[in-house]
């Protein structure tokens, strides 16, 4: 087991209720992987054997098809974030497609262990369960919030979380992804982003667009 990966399991508000014992037989179970830009981490459909992934470093990328063939975004999970939750406790076929938006490392904690640590201990297993059902009642609120954000708000929070993911802090995904990214037009994300360079909370550079004004483009993110 390394000390990275003991740190960012009993860093988990997940696993908040686990006891350290539980954490620990997690830990060492728990298996290094590491992703590409642009790799499938899994695809909807998929068994969800492999279970929850922990993003330690990197950045990825949540999101469905439409019927009109559109993508529509999720969430995205940076460092110390997890994806597939749901799956660490049934196992099932994943929900949603997730894809690496930079080099990724992460955990892969499979359903079997994490079965295997909640059938010892039935507490373990409701205090998991209870924070697990907390955390989709968040995450239905965001996406529902996020559906009806303005486009200035949805992408300002998008470059933010992009450039935290980015060593030099830059956000280096292409025009189109991006408007994928945020459920909107190449044209209209363009138009927003020469609004943002007009206000100074962002300027271009050669390796991507920086963000100028921090402060400036999570109050923007935040507005209500």
């Amino acid at each position: 087991m390394s000390i990275e990966a003991r740190r960012a399991i009993d860093r988990l508000p997940l696993f908040s209720g686990v006891p350290e014992a539980a954490r620990a037989r997690l830990a060492v179970a728990a298996r290094p992987v590491r992703y590409r830009e642009g790799e499938v981490v899994f695809r909807r459909g998929d068994s969800g054997a492999d279970g929850m992934l922990l993003v330690l470093d990197g950045l990825v990328r949540l999101h469905l098809a439409t019927g009109a063939g559109r993508e529509l975004t999720l969430g995205l999970a940076g460092a110390g974030e997890p994806v597939g939750e749901v799956a660490l406790v049934d196992g099932g076929p994943r929900s949603a497609d997730c894809t690496a938006l930079t080099p990724v490392s992460a955990l892969l904690v499979r359903h079997a262990d994490a079965a295997a640590v909640l059938a010892e201990d039935h507490a373990t297993a409701l205090a998991l369960l209870r924070t697990l059902v907390a955390r989709l009642r968040r995450t239905t609120e965001q996406v529902e919030a996020v559906g009806l954000r303005p486009l200035p708000q949805r992408l300002a929070a998008a470059l933010l979380k992009l450039a935290a993911a980015d060593p030099a802090g830059l956000v280096r995904l292409p025009q189109g992804q991006l408007a994928a990214l945020v459920a909107a037009t190449r044209p209209k994300v363009n138009l927003a982003l020469v609004e943002f360079r007009a206000a100074k909370l962002v300027e271009p550079s050669r390796a991507g667009l920086r963000i100028s004004d921090p402060p400036g483009l999570r109050a923007l993110a935040d507005a209500e």
